[in-house]
């Protein structure tokens, strides 16, 4: 969850954090912060998935602990141009966790001609699919914007922001095992453009490219076990046929477009939100579609309520169908309790998925967590 007082359609890729820091120190000319939070996370197996492995092997109730810590820094090189940097890690307590670069970046920021940064970060379609990500720990399984991670490593990324309106463009490196998921690319790019039609009411619009590669020895094989159950779903082709089919097709890329509608601000009273995103892989018969509503409201006393539903569908078929809903008490800017609960409703993944189906099975998450931001 980006707890911000802006709308989550006109999130800067510069500062999704920065209203909770820590200045270490500042000068006329510079200026150095740190942040971060601790959690102490009860879940049961399935809601461990797939960013804790579960920390036994029977998939029990487990409490999981998780540190993430950040730092930004400005200093002036000339009038009117600075020179930015930011860094955040998510670190898990468990021993088959390892350390996460969520964004990790160098840039210039030349204010009212927008700022270009090269690393980790959000890319620029996320100003679409974001807009539903408000849950504490919660995060969507429908849209396929996220199949690659949350933040993309190797990344050119520019924002501008003016008179309402914010551009976002991306541009993404050669990269392998992308955020260790099967995916290896050649190159990608996105672009996403939101604006205000109200002081309260936001609409956003992006698209994004990724052109796939199989150039690499191992990590050709990965994407060949990922989209040969679904070439062999999809064309009902049987274990002999599939060999030879998916040498010849293999998906060489990946596109997405989306609009996102939102009302209200985050943590101010009502917040909604809805998205409607489309996939396409060349190869596959039939576009993935995700529905994707959120809605939060949060009273002054500092108690909130979240829900939302998500829906997947693929060749008119609920792939992925789940119920999103969160309770959450900010006892005070620092400290947080919270509950959160995702339900499937009776999705079929194996329409989708084939084979894969496994990973993505229906499975109902429940957690329970405490919060120390800092």
């Amino acid at each position: 969850m980006k707890t911000l007082k802006l709308s989550v359609l006109t999130l800067s890729l510069l500062t999704p954090f920065c209203t909770f820091s820590a200045n270490v120190y500042m000068t006329e000319n510079s200026s150095f912060d740190v942040f971060g939070r601790v959690q102490a996370l009860v879940m049961n197996g399935d809601g461990a998935y797939p960013d804790y492995p579960s920390p036994n092997a029977a998939g029990d109730n487990s409490i999981v602990a998780t540190t993430r810590f950040g730092i930004a820094g400005r200093t002036k090189l000339t009038h009117g141009l600075d020179a930015i940097m930011m860094g955040e890690w998510d670190m898990p307590s468990t021993t088959s966790g390892r350390t996460h670069n969520r964004y990790l970046y160098v840039g210039i920021d030349a204010y009212q001609y927008g700022s270009l940064t090269a690393g980790t970060g959000d890319g620029a379609f996320y100003t679409v699919a974001g807009a539903t990500d408000i849950y504490h720990y919660l995060k969507t399984r429908a849209n396929d914007y996220f199949v690659m991670g949350d933040q993309l490593p190797g990344q050119i990324m520019y924002s501008l922001s003016g008179l309402g309106w914010d551009l976002r463009i991306s541009y993404q490196t050669a990269n392998e095992y992308i955020n260790d998921t099967p995916f290896s690319i050649r190159n990608a790019a996105g672009i996403a453009i939101s604006g205000k039609l109200t002081p309260k009411i936001t609409i956003a619009y992006g698209i994004d490219y990724y052109d796939l590669t199989y150039q690499g020895g191992q990590s050709s094989i990965a994407m060949d076990n990922y989209f040969s159950p679904m070439l062999k779903n999809d064309y009902n082709l049987s274990d002999a046929q599939i060999k030879d089919f998916s040498k010849n097709h293999r998906p060489g890329h990946k596109y997405d477009y989306g609009v996102a509608l939102s009302y209200g601000f985050l943590g101010e009273g009502l917040y909604g939100a809805f998205v409607f995103t489309g996939t396409d892989y060349e190869y596959l018969k039939h576009q993935i579609y995700t529905y994707d509503l959120a809605l939060n409201y949060s009273f002054a006393n500092g108690i909130g309520i979240a829900g939302g539903y998500s829906l997947q569908t693929y060749n008119g078929d609920a792939t992925v169908s789940d119920l999103n809903l969160s309770l959450y008490y900010k006892i005070n800017p620092s400290f947080k309790v919270f509950a959160e609960a995702q339900i499937d409703l009776n999705a079929d993944p194996l329409k989708l998925y084939g084979e894969n189906a496994v990973q993505y099975e229906a499975q109902d998450k429940f957690v329970l967590g405490a919060e120390y931001d800092f």
